[in-house]
């Protein structure tokens, strides 16, 4: 059996582990992390702008644009939702897969409710499929890749367990996706623009290949097999074992995940040492070379730069608090006293954190200021399994990360709705998700 059809089949069958109370669990932290990228990105420029080529290229539809009022296709529904949820990185993301599946599986999971239904049970066992195909074909690249180049196959698990798809079907999914899917290429100078890793575009292309399967398109089912394109053993070894959503992690801050170490050490050697901006001189980050790719610049143009500099982001921090990072104020990106801070942050490579990565995401950081030179140990980023937000924290992350989105009153009914979820409902999340906002 080709590895495509062990994908399918596991998506089919969903074994014990897959649907266990521990990955349910799993699937409702991530629905409420993904609610609070998704409510705090939905005014951004770039999530504007898909929502207008939306509207004018893919028509009306049964799935809810969140935040709209508004319906679309299911592919048109999901590039809007998942564009919104991946605006701010501020999205959830798994360590060796270095991205981020629950854009691309949960607003997947949701476009394709419409038209298949489904309970509150079955969406959540989607979610866990998703996120388990996804982050496996991630795993089984040749090297890194950017998630839009995995996130369709997150894309066909998700929509495929709530539509029902065979598993015939999906396997021709995934290997239609598997030769069309995008193949970005991840380079700080790509840095900067509203594409960034490519998640919705990505997303819908998985769409639209499990619609393609299911009319009778087929694709190249051996295409996981050949080894110079993907390490199969990497994709199906394990497969119905512990399932892998519950090794995602969450973001306290809206930046690149290589740079929540260093925000992390230096808040703790600030707050320790009493350290006042005014008083710094130097701040040099110590961790592996990925960090390097990030644009670093200390004078980002606009907000997706920003969010992978490693500087602007530690000068933020330091000037204007944790909060100015969930999410990040542009109006930061003009600010002359954070772009000085900036300036006095460098970045090393250090041999000893280097070997951590990518199972692992650690800095360590050194402060000079007039009154002293102050060294953090090796920090791990909060969030990890290892060091997880717990339900308490992802709920205040989300009330700090939407309070310019959303009103309270419409913040509590979100919240309520997910408390509804647990308790078996899908409706109000539905409802709460298809309510304007406005643009």
């Amino acid at each position: 059996m080709h590895s495509s059809q062990l994908l399918a089949k596991y998506v089919v069958d969903m074994g014990p582990s897959a649907t266990s109370p521990e990955s349910r669990e799993a699937a409702l932290r991530c629905v409420l992390d993904l609610l609070s990228a998704a409510a705090a990105g939905f005014h951004e420029s770039g999530t504007r702008a898909v929502r207008a080529m939306v509207r004018s290229q893919y028509g009306a539809g049964p799935a809810e644009i969140w935040f709209t009022g508004e319906r679309a296709s299911a592919s048109g529904a999901l590039l809007c939702n998942s564009a919104a949820a991946s605006a701010l990185d501020l999205d959830d993301g798994f360590r060796m897969a270095r991205g981020h599946p629950g854009a691309a599986a949960i607003p997947s999971a949701t476009a394709a409710l419409p038209e298949a239904g489904g309970s509150a049970e079955g969406f959540l066992a989607a979610i866990v499929a998703g996120y388990e195909v996804g982050l496996r074909v991630a795993m089984g690249l040749p090297g890194y890749a950017p998630s839009g180049a995995w996130s369709p196959f997150a894309a066909i698990a998700a929509a495929g367990r709530v539509r029902n798809t065979s598993a015939d079907h999906l396997a021709h999914a995934f290997a239609i996706a598997a030769q069309c899917a995008p193949s970005l290429p991840g380079l700080a100078g790509l840095m900067g623009s509203d594409v960034k890793e490519g998640i919705p575009w990505g997303a819908a292309t998985g769409m639209a290949a499990l619609q393609l399967a299911e009319s009778g398109f087929t694709g190249p089912l051996a295409i996981f097999d050949d080894p110079p394109l993907f390490a199969n053993e990497h994709i199906v070894a394990g497969l119905g074992g512990e399932a892998l959503i519950g090794g995602t992690y969450f973001k306290p801050y809206a930046c690149c995940r290589h740079i929540h170490a260093p925000l992390d050490a230096y808040a703790a050697l600030a707050e320790r040492h009493r350290l006042s901006p005014s008083s710094v001189e130097s701040v040099e980050v110590h961790t592996y070379s990925a960090t390097f790719n990030l644009s670093n610049l200390p004078a980002p143009r606009n907000l997706v730069e920003a969010q992978y500099s490693v500087p602007f982001c530690i000068a933020t921090l330091a000037l204007r608090g944790k909060e100015a990072l969930l999410p990040m104020d542009a109006s930061a990106i003009d600010d002359p006293a954070v772009r000085a801070f900036a300036r006095c942050v460098t970045i090393h490579r250090d041999a000893t954190i280097e070997p951590m990565f990518p199972a692992e995401s650690p800095a360590r950081v050194v402060v000079t200021s007039s009154s002293g030179r102050f060294e953090s140990p090796v920090t791990m980023p909060r969030g990890d399994p290892a060091d997880p937000l717990s339900w308490s924290d992802l709920q205040g992350k989300f009330m700090t990360a939407t309070r310019h989105a959303l009103s309270s009153v419409r913040q509590r009914n979100l919240l309520d709705a997910v408390d509804r979820l647990r308790d078996g409902d899908l409706r109000p999340l539905r409802v709460a998700l298809g309510a304007a906002l406005g643009d």
